[in-house]
């Protein structure tokens, strides 16, 4: 689940299925009730593919990245082993299916589970191992990709296949981009404060 947009009592979330594929848009009122599940709230995705596994327990559209000002939902689609853009996720009020496919690379995708939309733009994702498995040298890591499907970097996590878990970015206490990720094999996180960009 990825929070989009947070206006006081009114809050909307995308969230992904992966029991059937699909990504909801969810839309929120929270009063001094409770809160209340909004008419505007929809399917806005389907048709990754999705699955039980003996490994990961269950493959499907996982990692979900928001581009506010673009207005584009990022779904990081495990089963499919890919990346896929949904255009005017905020308004949509039907099924896009799938989106316009973003990134597929079996070089370095080894099924995504988390996205996280990095402070420069690009897409991170967490590789989970359970698709497309890696050589034991490329096992667990994180992927650094352009939003337009230009492969920048990558980063291993741990050398246990099926390590890379989660990840985000954020701010520090003293306002320093930090990035964080998920070991799910020794159940850590480890965060590391990112420079200033210089530009290059």
């Amino acid at each position: 689940m990825t929070v989009a947009i947070d206006q006081g009592p009114r809050v909307t979330a995308f969230v992904s299925d992966v029991l059937n594929g699909t990504v909801a848009r969810i839309d929120i009122n929270i009063g001094d009730s409770g809160a209340m599940l909004l008419g505007s709230s929809h399917i806005i995705a389907s048709g990754y593919a999705h699955r039980t596994d003996p490994a990961a327990l269950v493959v499907g559209p996982t990692g979900l990245a928001y581009d506010a000002p673009h207005d584009v939902l990022y779904v990081a689609s495990t089963g499919d082993n890919a990346v896929f853009a949904v255009s005017g996720a905020l308004a949509l009020t039907h099924d896009g299916g799938m989106g316009r496919l973003i990134y597929q690379d079996n070089t370095h995708l080894h099924g995504p589970l988390a996205l996280a939309l990095a402070p420069n733009g690009d897409l991170v994702t967490a590789n989970g191992d359970a698709v497309n498995p890696p050589d034991p040298q490329h096992s667990s890591e994180i992927v650094e990709f352009t939003p337009g499907g230009t492969f920048i970097a990558q980063m291993q996590v741990d050398p246990a296949a099926g390590a890379a878990f989660g990840l985000a970015f954020g701010l520090s206490s003293s306002g320093q981009s930090q990035f964080a990720a998920v070991n799910d094999s020794t159940n850590t996180a480890t965060v590391w404060t990112l420079r200033p960009s210089s530009g290059n």
